[in-house]
Protein backbone atom coordinates (compact mmCIF):
# COMPACT_ATOMS: atom_id res chain seq x y z
CA UNK A 1 0.00 0.00 0.00
CA UNK A 2 1.23 3.40 -0.92
CA UNK A 3 1.17 6.47 1.72
CA UNK A 4 0.19 10.17 0.82
CA UNK A 5 3.72 10.75 1.82
CA UNK A 6 5.64 8.39 -0.79
CA UNK A 7 3.46 9.33 -3.56
CA UNK A 8 3.56 13.29 -2.99
CA UNK A 9 7.11 12.87 -3.68
CA UNK A 10 7.14 10.17 -6.36
CA UNK A 11 9.57 9.42 -9.35
CA UNK A 12 8.02 10.49 -12.60
CA UNK A 13 7.78 7.14 -13.76
CA UNK A 14 5.15 6.05 -11.33
CA UNK A 15 1.94 5.77 -12.90
CA UNK A 16 -0.84 7.46 -10.82
CA UNK A 17 -4.59 6.23 -11.86
CA UNK A 18 -7.60 7.83 -10.48
CA UNK A 19 -10.73 5.06 -10.52
CA UNK A 20 -13.22 7.03 -7.82
CA UNK A 21 -16.44 6.52 -9.87
CA UNK A 22 -18.01 9.59 -8.76
CA UNK A 23 -15.26 12.27 -8.84
CA UNK A 24 -15.28 16.00 -7.77
CA UNK A 25 -13.52 18.75 -9.72
CA UNK A 26 -10.26 17.63 -9.04
CA UNK A 27 -7.23 14.71 -8.85
CA UNK A 28 -4.20 14.52 -8.06
CA UNK A 29 -1.73 16.11 -10.31
CA UNK A 30 -0.37 13.85 -12.81
CA UNK A 31 -3.20 11.46 -11.87
CA UNK A 32 -5.18 9.31 -15.42
CA UNK A 33 -8.59 8.22 -15.47
CA UNK A 34 -9.87 4.52 -15.81
CA UNK A 35 -12.93 2.41 -14.67
CA UNK A 36 -11.67 0.48 -11.63
CA UNK A 37 -14.03 -2.31 -13.24
CA UNK A 38 -12.54 -2.17 -16.86
CA UNK A 39 -9.08 -2.38 -15.38
CA UNK A 40 -9.85 -5.46 -13.33
CA UNK A 41 -11.94 -6.92 -16.28
CA UNK A 42 -9.26 -5.88 -19.21
CA UNK A 43 -7.23 -8.53 -20.77
CA UNK A 44 -4.98 -5.16 -22.37
CA UNK A 45 -3.79 -2.92 -19.33
CA UNK A 46 -2.62 0.83 -19.86
CA UNK A 47 0.47 -0.25 -18.30
CA UNK A 48 3.33 -3.35 -18.21
CA UNK A 49 3.92 -5.68 -15.20
CA UNK A 50 6.81 -4.18 -14.50
CA UNK A 51 5.55 -0.99 -13.71
CA UNK A 52 4.85 0.42 -10.91
CA UNK A 53 1.27 1.74 -10.71
CA UNK A 54 -0.58 3.42 -7.57
CA UNK A 55 -4.57 3.21 -7.60
CA UNK A 56 -6.50 5.55 -5.50
CA UNK A 57 -10.33 5.62 -5.19
CA UNK A 58 -12.12 8.21 -2.56
CA UNK A 59 -11.31 6.66 0.42
CA UNK A 60 -9.01 3.37 0.07
CA UNK A 61 -11.13 0.42 -0.13
CA UNK A 62 -11.93 0.22 -3.96
CA UNK A 63 -8.43 0.73 -4.98
CA UNK A 64 -7.16 -1.72 -2.47
CA UNK A 65 -9.02 -4.54 -3.78
CA UNK A 66 -8.48 -3.73 -7.51
CA UNK A 67 -4.99 -3.47 -6.34
CA UNK A 68 -4.68 -7.06 -5.36
CA UNK A 69 -6.97 -8.11 -8.72
CA UNK A 70 -3.95 -6.60 -10.78
CA UNK A 71 -0.86 -8.38 -8.26
CA UNK A 72 -2.76 -11.63 -8.29
CA UNK A 73 -3.09 -11.40 -12.33
CA UNK A 74 0.82 -10.65 -12.17
CA UNK A 75 1.35 -6.76 -11.97
CA UNK A 76 3.66 -7.00 -8.95
CA UNK A 77 4.01 -3.41 -8.36
CA UNK A 78 0.19 -2.31 -8.31
CA UNK A 79 -0.69 -0.42 -5.15
CA UNK A 80 -3.26 1.21 -3.75
CA UNK A 81 -3.74 4.71 -1.94
CA UNK A 82 -3.90 4.52 1.74
CA UNK A 83 -6.93 6.69 2.23
CA UNK A 84 -7.34 7.48 -1.20
CA UNK A 85 -8.40 10.36 -2.53
CA UNK A 86 -9.54 11.49 1.09
CA UNK A 87 -6.21 11.06 2.50
CA UNK A 88 -4.36 13.24 -0.10
CA UNK A 89 -7.38 16.39 0.38
CA UNK A 90 -6.90 16.37 3.82
CA UNK A 91 -3.14 16.22 3.90
CA UNK A 92 -3.77 19.57 1.53
CA UNK A 93 -1.67 18.75 -0.98
CA UNK A 94 -1.84 19.83 -4.64
CA UNK A 95 -4.67 19.21 -7.16
CA UNK A 96 -5.48 19.70 -11.02
CA UNK A 97 -8.40 19.90 -12.55
CA UNK A 98 -9.91 16.39 -13.32
CA UNK A 99 -9.36 14.72 -16.58
CA UNK A 100 -11.37 12.92 -19.01
CA UNK A 101 -12.22 9.08 -18.20
CA UNK A 102 -9.99 7.36 -20.65
CA UNK A 103 -11.03 3.57 -22.42
CA UNK A 104 -9.24 1.17 -22.71
CA UNK A 105 -8.06 -0.37 -25.90
CA UNK A 106 -9.31 -3.90 -26.39
CA UNK A 107 -7.05 -4.36 -29.35
CA UNK A 108 -3.68 -2.84 -27.32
Amino acid sequence: MARVEDLKNAPEHIKIIDIRKKPDEMQIPGSVRYSGEALENAEHLPFGKDEQVVLYCGSGNSCSRIAQTLRDKGYAHAQALEGGYAAWKDAELPLEPITELRELRSDA
